[in-house]
């Protein structure tokens, strides 16, 4: 059996402009509570992925402050990972932890 490959070493997330964590801030926390913990976490410029820990979970206010990032937030794509507080974490949200970085 092959030796296994060194893990890849994490990746410093795309930096944001001042005006646009101020009101990626502001959207989220209108939509999941003054509480919420947002984190930057995508290394491409051009694609903003972003992950918030929350009290709630999943549900259609998602695609609410989705839309209301897309009208100020002028990149080729974003996305949005929500993760209930206490909840065990999946997928893309586990990077996010690892190597974002909360804004």
């Amino acid at each position: 059996m092959p030796a296994a490959s060194p893990p890849l070493p994490p990746q410093k997330p795309a930096l944001l402009e001042q005006h646009e964590a101020k009101f990626i801030r502001e959207t989220i926390k209108r939509f999941y509570g003054e509480d919420a913990v947002i984190r930057n976490y995508g290394p491409d410029p051009d694609s903003l992925q972003l992950h918030v820990e929350a009290n709630v979970g999943r549900d259609m206010r998602l695609y609410d402050c989705l839309g209301v990032l897309f009208t100020r937030i002028e990149r080729p794509s974003v996305s949005l990972e929500i993760t209930k507080r206490g909840s065990k974490i999946h997928g893309s949200a586990k990077i996010a932890y690892r190597q974002g970085v909360i804004i």
